[in-house]
């Protein structure tokens, strides 16, 4: 049995935003740890050319996938201050070429590279000629079939018995219901999927309308034809269950909770040695938009300044990239001067960055009002930080009893909350200190296992 894993949304997502976020990172782990668990019977597909045909999926190595996650993730590339476009600057050799450009060349790399064809290399920056020098170096020894130069067209390499895997959110291919009703009665393949949230069902008043209209056909679609529904957390597992029994879906399916991993596995560069901020400040790690509440902690900073010295108050850091349905908090933030420099915005950090980002701040802080994990919690403790968070659906699962929590539509309790840790150093460095001694890790392959273990059941 081999196990396919469509990566297409990890591209997808690169090439409109520059950087992987929450689902994509998990995506990216999961699939490191399937591979490393079960070496070549676990392969990765992406779509072929003709998007309008649900039928053409391609297979992609899997290091091109590894080579260009890590290549994105690379070297110093955050930049501080207000919103600015989508950064892909650890793959542009010039500013001329744009981040879908950028990509295009990456993922028509294997082509050129396994055809042998040396041009390629010219008008390339140095970091992608070195992926592909890596690439042909790794393979001039074999002959490749032509066949393998475009990817190989998934129905001539999929067997009966074997499993498709979505790990992402393919939400935008309004044609995968048929992609999935082909492998499953013409190719007699299994569908399975993991589920990261119903946030555009639970809660629309924070999603865009076109994602809550995506997400619902979708949805709709799709579960019926799953053989396997994973969930990335213990509520979300929950909460997944109980809708396929409000919507008479599946109902005989047990939705399996898949453990998250703990570890910067993107992370093969140093840490930057020089800090990215040398006052002392508090750390939000997230995409910039309603759900998150951003506004909460702008309240709050601006009354420990009303309440406080300034010298008193840490900067408070937001590290991310700009999202949705944050019109007002942005122009709040603009025509305050970002609270006169006592918040900052760092963008697309690394995840080498972001190690130094959590390693220096005081504490980190997640007050998301909805989450299906809450991945910025159990990084920021497996950095060794105390992190003071929202205690609604999946966050305290994430935190554990190492974490600290508010209700993140009481100000006052967060704020409470908050100015006590900045108030308290003796009591904070105390909690760091049980942080660093009782945190412990979860690999991402422990997730993996729980896949593995249901697919080959």
């Amino acid at each position: 049995m081999t196990l396919w894993i469509d990566v297409d949304d990890l591209l997808f997502h690169l090439v409109h935003h520059g950087r992987p976020s929450g689902i994509q990172r998990v995506v990216f782990e999961i699939s490191a740890a399937l591979r490393a668990l079960h070496g070549q019977d676990v392969q990765f597909v992406r779509r072929g050319p003709n998007k309008h045909d649900p039928r053409d999926f391609r297979t992609i190595d899997w290091t091109v996938i590894d080579g260009l996650l890590r290549q994105v993730m690379k070297g110093s590339t955050a930049k501080t201050g207000k919103a600015a476009p989508p950064l892909f600057s650890a793959m542009q050799p010039t500013d001329s070429i744009s981040p879908r450009q950028t990509l295009t060349m990456l993922l028509g790399m294997e082509t050129k590279v396994l055809g042998g064809l040396a041009g390629l290399w010219a008008g390339m920056g140095k970091l992608a000629v070195s992926e592909a020098r890596g690439i042909l170096r790794k393979r001039r020894q074999k002959p490749i079939p032509t066949q393998h130069a475009e990817g190989t067209p998934l129905a001539n390499a999929i067997q009966p018995g074997d499993v498709f895997l979505t790990l992402g959110s393919p939400w935008h291919h309004t044609h995968y219901v048929h992609t999935v009703r082909w492998l499953r009665d013409e190719l007699r393949v299994s569908f399975a999927l993991l589920m990261h949230d119903l946030v555009p069902v639970r809660c629309p008043e924070w999603c865009d309308i076109g994602i809550i209209t995506t997400f619902r056909a979708w949805h709709h679609a799709v579960l019926p034809l799953a053989d396997m529904i994973f969930a990335n957390s213990r509520a979300t597992a929950q909460d997944v269950q109980s809708y396929l029994a409000e919507e008479g879906i599946g109902t005989d399916i047990t939705v399996q909770h898949v453990p998250m991993g703990t570890e910067f596995g993107l992370a093969d560069t140093s840490v930057p040695p020089e800090p990215l901020v040398r006052e002392p400040y508090v750390l939000f790690v997230s995409t910039i938009e309603a759900r998150k509440n951003h506004m909460l902690l702008f309240r709050i900073w601006r009354q420990l300044l009303e309440d406080m010295p300034a010298e008193k108050v840490p900067t408070l850091i937001f590290a991310g990239r700009p999202g949705w349905l944050v019109s007002d908090l942005m122009q709040q933030l603009e025509n305050t001067h970002w609270l006169d420099g006592k918040i900052r915005f760092i963008q697309n950090p690394s995840d080498a960055e972001l190690r130094r980002l959590y390693a220096d701040c005081s504490f980190s802080v997640f007050p998301s009002f909805f989450e299906g994990w809450g991945l910025p919690v159990t990084e920021g403790l497996a950095m060794g930080r105390p992190c003071i968070a929202s205690n609604t659906t999946s966050i305290p699962e994430a935190g554990g009893s190492l974490a600290r929590y508010f209700n993140p539509r009481d100000l006052k309790d967060a704020y409470t909350l908050i100015r006590q840790s900045i108030e308290d150093p003796e009591g904070l460095a105390a909690w760091t200190r049980k942080v660093r001694s009782d945190f412990k890790p979860v690999p991402w392959t422990d997730g993996a296992k729980v896949i593995l273990d249901t697919v080959l059941r």
